[in-house]
């Protein structure tokens, strides 16, 4: 009788832990299953947002609000300028659906100050500092919502470093 409990004690016991191994396994490429998705979707959003960027870069540098060293024709840029919008529009499904609830607002802010530059691009004079001051502001945003992404994908490696403006801001005007 002792040895048919033994048996059956230890054939429950195997199976718990069996059962418990399984289930921790199970759980863990669920985790690493939706980082991977999270972590595709906030590289897709990001590469998109950034290319609105760099569209409003060149259309800035045409306009003479930046120094790039890339214009762009105006007609052509803004056309670029919302198929990247429509890009983002797509990519930003992904982040909604999968994201941090911090990283989305993070991303909703970046893009939101993204469509500022925009906006100031098509007036009919833009204010250079206006413009010099949206830009810096969109890059930060853009560092925001990486160190959320980071956070959320539990990336690790320190903070990310501030761009240097001058490089982006048009030579001085000669006084004379």
């Amino acid at each position: 009788m002792l040895t048919i409990a033994g048996v059956l004690l230890g054939s429950a016991a195997t199976f718990v832990v069996t059962t418990l191994t399984e289930r921790t396994r199970w759980r863990r490429a669920q985790v690493a299953r939706w980082d991977d998705k999270r972590l595709q979707a906030y590289t897709e959003y990001a590469n998109a947002v950034k290319q609105m960027v760099r569209l409003c870069r060149r259309i800035a540098e045409t306009k003479n609000l930046l120094h790039t060293g890339r214009p762009i024709d105006i007609d052509t840029g803004f056309d670029e300028l919302a198929d990247a919008e429509t890009e983002r529009a797509l990519k930003w499904e992904t982040v909604l659906l999968l994201g941090a609830s911090e990283t989305v607002v993070a991303a909703r802010t970046w893009h939101e100050q993204v469509w500022r530059l925009e906006h100031i691009l098509q007036e009919d004079n833009p204010d250079e500092s206006e413009f010099v001051e949206a830009y810096k502001k969109a890059m930060r945003l853009r560092n925001e919502f990486y160190a959320h992404a980071r956070a959320d994908l539990n990336v690790t490696g320190g903070e990310l470093s501030e761009l240097t403006w001058s490089s982006l801001l048009p030579p001085a005007k000669s006084q004379g």
